[in-house]
C-alpha cells in the first residue's frame, strides 16, 4: 500500500519571519535545507509517495532535482491549500499523512512508526509544541476538516472524534519540536542533528558559549 505524504511549503521567501533578527537572509537557505532532509529521509522507504503543495511562484526558488509530484495552490491560508492539495488525492489513495516542513529531528523511527499505524487502517496524530501538530495521518474516505495553527492538536483530536475515525496519538520527541523561533534554533544547534539544516545554523550563528546570542533575541 502506498502511503502520500504532503508537504506543505506556503511561500520560500517570507517563511519563518520570526527568525529575521537571528538569520536575516539565511532564512530562505533554511527554509530548502529543511526541504531536503525530510525528502532525503522519506525517500528511504518505497511505499512512499511525496507530494510538494505550494505556489507556482517558488518554482524558481527550489532545487531543480529534488524528485517529487509538485501540487499547486494558491489559496490564501495554509488550511485552505492543504484541503486543496488533499481533494487532488483523495481518489488515488486510501489515507494521507501531512507532514510540516520545519522538523528538524524527524528521523526513520517516527516514520516507520506512521507508517506501521497507517497499515493498520487507524489514522494518527502527533503534538507538537506550543499545542501543535506535527504529523496528521487521515483517512481520505472522510471530509476530515483540516485546522492547523493554533490549539491544532485539541482541535484535531476533536475532528477525529467527531468524525469517527479510529486513530492512535504518536508521542515522539523528534517530532515535538518544530523551528520556528531562536530557542527552537538553539535546540538544533545544541543536539546537533546530521542534517543539512544543522549545517547550515552552525556556520551562520556565531559560536558563543551556550549560543546566549539566541536568548536575548
Amino acid at each position: 500500500m502506498t502511503l502520500p505524504i504532503l508537504l506543505p511549503l506556503k511561500y520560500v521567501n517570507y517563511s519563518k519571519s520570526r527568525l529575521n533578527d537571528v538569520l536575516g537572509e539565511n532564512k530562505k537557505s533554511l527554509v530548502i535545507a529543511l526541504l531536503e532532509d525530510i525528502i532525503y529521509l522519506l525517500k528511504k522507504y518505497p511505499e512512499i509517495e511525496i507530494y510538494l503543495l505550494t505556489k507556482k511562484e517558488n518554482i524558481d526558488l527550489l532545487p531543480q532535482k529534488l524528485q517529487v509530484n509538485f501540487l499547486f495552490e494558491d489559496e490564501n491560508d495554509l488550511n485552505g491549500a492543504l484541503e486543496r492539495g488533499i481533494s487532488s488525492l483523495r481518489e488515488k489513495y486510501e489515507s494521507i499523512l501531512i507532514l510540516p516542513l520545519d522538523l528538524p529531528f524527524i528521523n526513520e523511527v517516527d516514520i516507520e512508526s506512521i507508517l506501521s499505524i497507517s497499515k493498520e487502517k487507524y489514522g494518527a496524530i502527533s503534538p507538537s509544541s506550543r499545542g501543535g501538530t506535527s504529523a496528521l495521518l487521515i483517512p481520505l474516505n472522510s471530509c476530515f476538516k483540516i485546522q492547523f495553527g493554533e490549539n491544532s492538536f485539541n482541535k484535531h483530536l476533536s475532528e477525529f472524534e467527531k468524525m469517527g475515525v479510529p486513530f492512535k496519538v504518536y508521542n515522539s520527541d523528534t517530532l515535538f519540536y518544530d523551528l520556528d523561533t531562536p530557542e527552537d534554533i538553539m535546540r538544533v544547534l545544541v543536539v546537533r542533528p546530521d542534517t543539512k539544516a544543522h549545517n547550515l545554523l552552525k556556520n551562520v550563528i556565531p559560536p558563543k558559549d551556550n549560543y546566549s546570542i539566541l536568548i536575548d533575541k
